[in-house]
């Protein structure tokens, strides 16, 4: 659990029609990382498949815009694979949406004109809207802003993204500018030359003019009921030309032929160089799975003639690397792949995080009414969220400290504390992490010893490494009680007779003596970043008294309940992120920093393909 192990190679043999739904299976089921030699490859993809994913491609430039979702696969249905070649299935997929273009195209181009319709009435009804709003230009008719070509005074409607820049100061229009939720408009008038200006200042800030239509006569306040009518009725249209498509989809079974396609084109963007034979296919790579038998089962159970073998990695390719966890533990993973993937001699630390960051976390955020919340939030993102656990158990351990501390909503006045009021005895607050920190450090310098330990190094760790540990720990007892001096002399003595026994001279002593004084700087540095967990705990609690002070100021119970409210909302979610990021910098910058080097490659799975497996309807 805590060492992590070597992707395991595999070579698989399969039948060339098989191929597509082989590989599907194997990345639905396991995770594959597939390593072919470059120089002992082909191509896989011909060239008329070549040509008819062009020819998809084309139409979906097109018209992907107007196609349906992509029949889904249920995860319950049986798992049956087609031995249709590519050929028949990109052919028959190409020859429905060709038939579903010709019957589409009137639809679509209707479609279009409407949605461009649509979206000009919605500028109408925008501006109507506000300048009815308003009761200087309610009575404004808006068909008076169309063009008057011949007069020396002119008149313009203009739409923008943005408000009009400033104009330059010879220019004297009168400008008349009208804010909406999406768009801002611009009413002006000026002479020809000011209108001119006016339009070209308009199109470098990406606006256009406006043209109200004719049927639009009269102040926009009468005339705004008509614009929301046409506008309804617009999308009613657009609604009704939808279903239309809908039913010519369904006609040409386009959802399943664009799930066919998908899948096909997953699978040669996976693996578009393999080392292919008349009818045999030799795949290589890695895979998580170490039960040979069991992924064979898995291929013959879905009539896939196919061989797959584990055995022994090519000396020259470097194996990916695995993190075997308890479920528990996975989610913790995240802290150890922020410095990179520990290599296969390194020790995975996710089992331990799985204890220390709630625990760091809870401390510092301790509150049994806002833990409840962070629990309940975990659990509504479950599935949508992978490090949804996180925040359960980091919420279940607030939840705990929330009792330690008598905390219930940022009241301290319903539960009793079971240990402590942190704004009431500040110092025990602020020392326990210290001493958890010392429990860290100590515990990341036996891990390097570990990793030592594995690599074969263990003798090497013990006489250069293990005095530093035991120099550290006298330091911090002699806090406590004088032997700790004794200890931190011994451990001195220890680490140079060690590097001497080492083969190390006497004027590299001095240097490794450096070295010891140099780690010791550092490691009492690391231990009193921990102090900042307990400044965290009290600025919570600091925090949760302001709210509940605000509160009980109130003038009435609804007010008060108000604040509590909405204080409790900003606590969980400011003090959230900052005792997060705090608890995320303290795993990586002092624990981390004493054992974890990220060595190893990472596993890079293929992705599932979109659908699923390949089923028959």
């Amino acid at each position: 659990m805590f060492r992590p192990q070597a992707a395991h190679w595999f070579r698989l043999l399969v039948a060339r029609e098989d191929l597509p739904q082989a590989l599907a299976l194997l990345a639905s089921r396991h995770g594959i990382e597939l390593e072919v030699q470059p120089e002992e490859s082909q191509r896989l993809l011909s060239d008329e498949l070549a040509d008819y994913l062009d020819s998809f491609q084309v139409l979906a430039r097109q018209y992907q815009a107007y196609w349906p979702p992509a029949l889904p696969v249920r995860a319950a249905d049986p798992v049956h694979t087609t031995r249709e070649a590519p050929q028949q299935i990109l052919s028959a997929a190409l020859e429905a949406l060709e038939r579903w273009r010709v019957e589409a195209e009137p639809l679509i181009q209707r479609l279009d004109a409407e949605k461009v319709w649509q979206a000009e009435l919605a500028l109408y009804e925008e501006l109507a809207r506000h300048l009815s709003a308003s009761p200087l230009a309610a009575g404004l008719d808006l068909t008076t802003m169309k063009g008057n070509d011949g007069s020396w005074l002119m008149a313009g409607l203009f739409v923008l993204p943005e408000p009009l820049p400033a104009l330059p100061a010879t220019l004297h229009p009168i400008l008349c500018p009208v804010s909406g939720e999406r768009h801002h408009f611009l009413l002006a008038v000026g002479s020809q030359a000011d209108m001119k200006s006016v339009a070209d200042t308009v199109a470098a800030a990406k606006g256009r003019p406006l043209t109200i239509p004719h049927w639009s006569q009269g102040a926009a306040d009468t005339v705004l009921p008509g614009i929301r009518q046409r506008l309804a009725n617009s999308t009613d249209k657009v609604q009704r030309l939808h279903q239309a498509l809908t039913v010519i989809h369904r006609r040409h079974d386009i959802p399943r032929h664009l799930q066919a396609v998908g899948q096909l084109q997953w699978f040669f963007a996976a693996i578009e160089r393999v080392r292919p034979g008349p009818w045999l296919v030799h795949l290589s790579g890695w895979v998580d799975q170490a039960d040979e038998a069991r992924l064979n089962r898995l291929l013959h159970e879905n009539r896939l003639h196919a061989l797959l073998e584990l055995s022994a990695r090519p000396p020259v390719v470097e194996p990916p690397t695995l993190l075997i966890n308890p479920w528990w533990a996975k989610p913790f993973e995240l802290f150890a792949r922020l410095l990179g993937v520990p290599g296969k001699d390194e020790v995975d630390p996710s089992p331990l995080l799985a204890v220390v960051a709630p625990l760091l976390f809870g401390y510092m955020f301790g509150d049994v009414g806002q833990g409840m919340l962070l629990v309940l939030a975990g659990l509504v993102l479950r599935k949508r969220l992978q490090i949804s656990w996180l925040l359960v158990s980091g919420g279940l351990s607030s939840f705990v400290f929330g009792l330690l501390f008598g905390s219930l909503f940022c009241r301290e006045d319903l539960l009793p504390a079971l240990w402590l009021h942190p704004t009431q005895h500040p110092l025990p607050v602020l020392g326990l992490p210290i001493a958890l920190g010392v429990l860290l450090l100590v515990t990341g310098l036996l891990l390097e010893g570990v990793s030592h330990h594995w690599r074969g190094g263990l003798a090497s760790w013990w006489l250069r490494k293990s005095g530093i540990l035991l120099f550290y720990l006298g330091l911090m007892g002699g806090f406590l009680h004088p032997l700790g001096w004794m200890v931190a002399a011994v451990g001195l003595g220890w680490f140079m007779l060690g590097n001497r026994l080492a083969g190390d001279s006497l004027w590299a002593l001095l240097g490794h003596l450096g070295h010891l004084l140099e780690s010791a700087m550092q490691l009492a540095i690391n231990t009193l970043s921990f102090s900042r967990v307990g400044a965290f705990a009290l600025a919570h609690a600091g925090l949760s008294q302001a709210v509940v002070t605000l509160s009980d100021l109130a003038p009435n119970p609804v007010m008060a309940f108000l604040v509590l409210l909405l204080g409790n909302l900003l606590v969980v979610m400011l003090e959230g992120l900052v005792v997060s990021v705090q608890t995320t910098r303290l795993i990586l910058f002092e624990f981390f920093v004493r054992f974890l080097q990220g060595e190893g490659r990472p596993f890079r799975p293929l992705s599932p393909p979109p659908g699923g497996v390949p089923v028959n309807p």
